[in-house]
């Protein structure tokens, strides 16, 4: 399986190990204003959900004294935050029988009923951004996800095109 999401294609992913569950049944279900990253991908022990952008606010947008960009800032990072949440919250509800399940699940994750040894992992993955920059994006969902990273001792990571590349996620760049 694969997708095209903010100009990277990312894949190729064994069907059993994906789960799309942007505009999926369960997240029809759940009802409006919840949202959803692209989708769930079981690798290894890490269960990965990621969302995917083309671009990122300046970490110094944060603090500006132009309000448009500080208002901006704030409304990407809450929809990213939502978004992790939401939809972690969804596959939670899905593991534990409140939907019936979703052709889409992957087998894998489907039958996987102990995730004792399994990592959350939210992932971000900025497209254009440069591997330097990454920090500060990662500090601040850190921040936001600070409870949820601990209850479920999940992590954050963020990375670029060529990162998440190497990390296998992305096929090939557009």
């Amino acid at each position: 399986m694969n997708t095209i999401e903010s100009e990277m294609c990312f894949g190729e992913y064994p069907d059993e190990r994906y789960y799309k569950i942007e505009n999926s049944t369960v997240h029809k279900l759940a009802g409006e204003n919840i949202k959803s990253v692209e989708f769930i991908y079981y690798k290894d022990h890490d269960l990965i959900f990621l969302e995917a952008k083309s671009t990122c606010p300046h970490p110094d947008s944060k603090v500006s004294e132009d309000k448009e960009k500080a208002r901006k800032y704030e409304e990407y990072f809450s929809d990213i935050t939502d978004k992790f949440i939401d939809s972690l919250n969804m596959f939670s509800a899905l593991k534990l029988g409140k939907y019936e399940y979703d052709d889409q699940v992957g087998q894998l994750i489907r039958k996987t009923s102990n995730f004792k040894r399994t990592t959350f992992v939210f992932i971000l993955v900025i497209g254009k951004a440069e591997e330097g920059w990454l920090s500060g994006p990662k500090a601040e969902l850190e921040r936001r996800l600070l409870k949820i990273n601990g209850i479920w001792k999940s992590r954050v990571l963020v990375l670029n095109a060529s990162l998440a590349k190497r990390y296998g996620l992305i096929k090939n760049k557009l």
